[in-house]
């Protein structure tokens, strides 16, 4: 098994985004899976179930959960398409894969297919670092553009790095 960095896994999903020609915010998940040729199966299911990849005659598929909050859905199916463009871009794994392991992965994948970095640090230079309009703009929350943008350096401890 190969080690992957974060910024290895960070790239996988910002190469996604801009093969799926996403060039603006918000970025739509269900665009990057349809860009993949993986379907969305939506419907209703128990509370406790976001999302899982499924096997339809031997090819993925997303099973999301229809009855659960939009932005539960929305990082339910960035983990999911996280563990599918591990399996893609590793030619080692088989496919279909037994098990996912490396949900630190998916989970940085999903972050970064909801909220890439790249264009973070370009909304945030043309809007001077508003961190509320550009959680409006992402459809995130504010606390989590705020972490984001601390992340990426934008936003300091102490305030606005303003670099222009």
């Amino acid at each position: 098994m190969v080690l992957r960095s974060d910024n290895y896994y960070r790239a996988l999903a910002e190469n996604a985004v801009r093969q799926a020609g996403i060039d603006e915010p918000p970025v739509s998940t269900s665009l990057v899976a349809s860009r993949l040729g993986v379907p969305v199966i939506e419907m209703p299911l128990p509370p406790w179930f976001s999302a899982a990849l499924i096997y339809e005659d031997g090819m993925p598929a997303v099973l999301l959960n229809s009855a659960r909050e939009p932005h539960i859905q929305v990082a339910g199916l960035g983990h999911v398409l996280g563990h599918l463009l591990v399996v893609i871009d590793d030619a080692a794994v088989g496919y279909p894969k037994a098990e996912f392991t490396n949900h630190h992965a998916a989970d940085l994948i999903a972050d970064e297919l909801e909220t890439p970095g790249y264009m973070v640090a370009d909304q945030a230079q043309k809007w001077f670092n508003d961190y509320r309009y550009l959680a409006r703009l992402f459809g995130v929350s504010e606390k989590r553009m705020l972490e984001k943008m601390n992340a990426l350096g934008i936003i300091k401890n102490r305030g606005v790095m303003w670099d222009y």
